[in-house]
């Protein structure tokens, strides 16, 4: 991996943080879209994107609710498909290396905004002076340039300098290591789904789970068949509500 390739990539797990609070929640750190980026830096866009494709559906489920600490799934996901791709390795590779950096990396995090809290409370005093506008704003683009440059420098240094010491990592990762990576990398998906789920899924809707679910285990429907008839279920519910609100609905004769 050349020293362009490392910045580029540090540049876009940099972003990937950033995107939230800058960029107006435009979902770049999910890994299908860092893992498109890492694969076009990379020149193997094909594989960045089925890498970054099977990342998602590992981290789809996890959530950061209330004190829970979530997981730094734009840094992982970025680095772990970089290391992945360079290596000329899969998912188990690239979840070897992600999910662990993903954790280390909200750590991370944790102690920038606890280090923030100084500057912070400097903000809180200058909005209590009020017209102070300008200091504001510096501080807000201190605050953000700052940390792009840690995790730009961080990615950056772990992908160029330590280029060598991954290769022999993945060289030597023994054969049991790998296919246990391979069978966690198949049941993975499944908890995340079951996760997300568990938010997301409601008694009513209980029962489009188990149509899709018959579909595609007993039929052998493609995702894209079962996208149009969840299409057209959708319509069918969705004609049969307007009715029942027509007819809900007095006439105006009736009102008079």
């Amino acid at each position: 991996m050349s020293a362009l390739q490392a910045a580029l990539i540090g540049v876009v797990a940099a972003l990937s943080v950033l995107e939230g609070g800058w960029l107006g929640e435009c979902k770049l750190r999910e890994p299908v879209v860092t893992g498109f980026l890492v694969g076009l830096i990379l020149g193997n866009v094909k594989e960045g994107l089925i890498i970054g494709a099977q990342l998602e559906l590992i981290w789809m489920g996890t959530a950061s609710i209330g004190p829970t600490a979530g997981l730094s799934i734009g840094t992982g996901g970025t680095i772990g498909t970089a290391i992945a791709l360079s290596t000329g390795s899969g998912i188990e590779v690239a979840m070897a290396f992600g999910v662990p950096v993903s954790i280390l990396m909200q750590f991370l995090q944790t102690l920038v905004d606890t280090a923030y809290s100084g500057p912070m409370h400097t903000v809180d005093k200058l909005i209590d002076e009020g017209g102070k506008d300008k200091q504001i704003i510096w501080i807000h683009w201190l605050c953000g340039i700052l940390t792009f440059l840690i995790y730009l420098s961080l990615t950056f240094v772990a992908l160029y300098f330590g280029n060598e010491a991954i290769n022999v990592i993945v060289n030597n990762l023994p054969a049991w290591m790998t296919n246990g990576l391979n069978a966690v990398a198949k049941v993975l998906p499944a908890l995340g789904f079951a996760l997300l789920m568990n938010l997301l899924l409601e008694q009513d809707l209980v029962p489009y789970l188990i149509i899709g679910f018959a579909l595609t285990a007993w039929l052998g429907m493609s995702m894209i068949g079962v996208a149009a008839v969840s299409v057209a279920l959708a319509w069918i519910i969705y004609l049969l509500k307007r009715d029942q609100l027509n007819t809900a609905k007095p006439s105006e004769e009736e009102e008079l």
